[in-house]
């Protein structure tokens, strides 16, 4: 996965304070929550113009939305999963 030099050094950082895999997961989870401020900023900009869904967000951008929402808790969740005592943050991946 390319990461720009930012991305390297804060995943590094992430990895030093959490461990491998928590680290990988805290900076997923902070690109999702990145996209999803983006996401948010821009339904302020598009809404639909007629009809009875009028200045509300588009169906796409809001199921987007949803969808990216549904993703951060898994991630988040296996975070908190990661952090429990007996957990071993060096297994291998399946």
């Amino acid at each position: 996965m390319p990461l720009t030099p930012a991305e390297r050094d804060k995943l590094e950082d992430y990895q030093q304070m959490m461990g491998l895999q928590a680290g990988n997961l805290a900076l997923a989870l902070d690109s999702l929550t990145d996209v999803m401020a983006l996401l948010g900023q821009h339904t302020v900009y598009c809404r639909v113009g007629k009809g009875p869904r009028a200045s509300e967000p588009p169906l796409d951008i809001a199921e987007v939305l949803d969808t990216l929402q549904n993703a951060k808790s898994l991630v988040q969740q296996t975070l908190l999963n990661l952090r429990r005592p007996g957990s071993s943050d060096t297994s291998p991946e399946r």
